[in-house]
């Protein structure tokens, strides 16, 4: 059976968000992965290093999805829809607040992949599958 190209395009899409959004488990190995990666200091307790581990715990399940997506059409709709929920949520957050150089980094890599999302969507809705 021969795959049309625009199937392996929507495949390559939703990998490279897969990709993108499984970056951030570096952060379940500890505060100082989760400080490099951001740009950024916890501060003092353990808290906000919980919180920003679950974060990458919950990155981790998207990315899982996406990756199940690139494989299985069905998955495409809600694990594109909640892909880019995430990824211009983050977008708009930062884009109406004051934020540092490695927010501002996330922030178009978010863009840009959220794009690159929607062309993969609207391929998958031209699809004939």
């Amino acid at each position: 059976m021969n795959t049309p190209m625009s199937e392996w395009l929507i495949r390559i899409i939703f990998v490279i968000t897969g990709l993108i959004h499984a970056l951030p488990l570096a952060g379940l190995l500890g505060r100082s992965m989760l400080e490099q990666a951001y740009g950024i200091k916890l501060g003092e307790g353990h808290d906000l290093t919980i919180l920003m581990q679950h974060r990458a715990l919950l990155f981790g399940l998207l990315a899982a999805a996406c990756f199940v997506a690139a494989a299985l059409p069905m998955w495409r709709w809600p694990a594109g829809i909640a892909a880019l929920i995430s990824m211009l949520g983050l977008v708009l957050i930062a884009a109406l607040q004051p934020h540092g150089l490695p927010i501002a980094k996330v922030m178009w890599v978010d863009a840009g992949a959220a794009l690159l999302l929607i062309i993969g969507l609207l391929l998958h809705a031209k699809s004939p599958s």
